[in-house]
């Protein structure tokens, strides 16, 4: 199985958030690490769960935009695998945004797929290692018919902090940073599943600028 690993320039990173553009979220605090993993072969649903039991960073602190038709399907996983969560008010009442704390690999195989779908709709789901960076707020958000102020989740990084995304239709997974850990493809590749081959895409250092 394969993963691709692209390094990409901190110039992505912005604190206002954009409509379809980059990241749907805002980003604050020191980032040094910007790491897509895109899935050629590999099976999403087997590697992640795997990939976060080796970084061993639990809890794992989870903010996920839900549709309607997902919230009572949601809650009774997070019931059943006793994931404390609770519901963030956001401008849509039909729908619902959620923040939860996985605090092992069982409880994080069960929630996954639940992330992987919401990201396959293009909502925003988003994970934290051992520290809750997430809150609500409005702010500034740059759409195709101008800046408005709007809510929108933010990610604020502490020192050691890692974020990740699930992009645009599922397609890849992005690591935001600031930890050693994504701070090259060894480092990465140490805490892979064994079953896992690497396909490096361009230069780290001279992405990164």
């Amino acid at each position: 199985m394969e993963v691709e690993v692209c390094f990409m320039s901190q110039k992505t990173i912005s604190n206002m958030s954009k409509s379809g553009v980059d990241f749907p979220f805002v980003i604050e605090g020191s980032v040094t690490n910007v790491v897509e993993f895109l899935f050629d072969t590999a099976d999403p649903y087997q590697f992640v769960p795997k990939w976060m039991v080796n970084i061993n960073k639990f809890p794992i602190y989870v903010y996920v935009e839900i549709f309607e038709f997902q919230k009572d399907e949601f809650e009774q996983v997070c019931i059943a695998h006793n994931i404390k969560h609770e519901t963030l008010n956001i401008k849509n009442k039909r729908d619902g945004a959620y923040k939860a704390t996985v605090k092992d690999n069982q409880a994080f195989n069960a929630i996954f797929p639940y992330l992987h779908s919401t990201g396959s709709i293009n909502n925003v789901a988003l994970w934290s290692l051992e520290k809750d960076v997430f809150s609500l707020e409005k702010r500034e958000f740059k759409t195709f018919f101008g800046k408005r102020k709007l809510h929108t989740p933010v990610a604020s990084l502490e020192d050691d902090s890692s974020v990740f995304w699930i992009g645009f239709d599922s397609q890849h997974i992005t690591a935001i940073s600031n930890n050693k850990l994504f701070s090259s493809v060894d480092q990465i590749s140490n805490h892979f599943p064994l079953a896992i081959s690497i396909l490096s895409a361009g230069d780290e250092e001279e992405i990164r600028n």
